[in-house]
C-alpha cells in the first residue's frame, strides 16, 4: 500500500473511526460482518473483509461476495453532491455486482460509515489527501475505465 493510494486512506479511516467513533464503527460492521468486498478504483484492487470486530484489507482473491468499481473522480463528485450514488451506479460510473441482498447490507454499512464519518475529526484530513491524489494524476479515471 502506498501513501496516497485509496486502500491506505481506507485502511487509515476505518483506524480513525475505531479510535474516534467506537459505537459508530461497531453499528457500521454490523450489517457488514462475513461481507468481503473486491474494489477497483482506478488502477487499485483490493479487497475489504469484514468480521463483527474490524474490517480488513487484503488482496483480491476471488473469495469476494460483492465486486465495486469506480474512480477517485466519482468518489468525490458523488461526495461533493455533484452527482447521486444512484446516479453514479446507472451511468456505470459505478459498478456493483452481487447478490441482492448482500448489496442491500453493503449499502446499509456505506450509510453507516457515512455518518460515522461526518461525525469524526480526522476525516477532513483523509478527504483532503484523497483530493490530492486525484489533482496529482487527472489520468488515473482513463486507466481504470479507458
Amino acid at each position: 500500500m502506498t501513501e496516497g493510494s485509496v486502500q491506505t486512506l481506507l485502511a487509515r479511516s476505518f483506524a480513525l473511526l475505531a479510535r474516534e467513533q467506537p459505537q459508530a464503527h461497531a453499528r457500521l460492521l454490523m450489517p457488514l460482518a462475513g461481507l468481503a468486498v473486491a474494489l477497483k478504483i482506478d488502477a487499485e484492487h483490493f479487497t475489504v473483509a469484514f468480521t463483527s470486530a474490524q474490517a480488513h484489507l487484503r488482496a483480491v482473491d476471488g473469495q469476494e461476495s460483492i465486486t465495486v468499481g469506480t474512480s477517485r473522480r466519482t468518489i468525490l463528485e458523488v461526495l461533493d453532491d455533484r452527482r447521486t450514488l444512484t446516479e453514479a451506479v446507472l451511468s456505470n460510473a459505478v459498478e456493483v455486482v452481487g447478490p441482492l441482498e448482500l448489496l442491500l447490507r453493503a449499502h446499509e454499512g456505506l450509510i453507516r460509515y457515512v455518518h460515522a464519518a461526518v461525525r469524526c475529526a480526522g476525516f477532513p484530513s483523509l478527504l483532503h489527501q484523497l483530493r490530492l491524489t486525484c489533482a496529482d494524476n487527472p489520468e488515473r479515471e482513463t486507466e481504470a475505465h479507458g
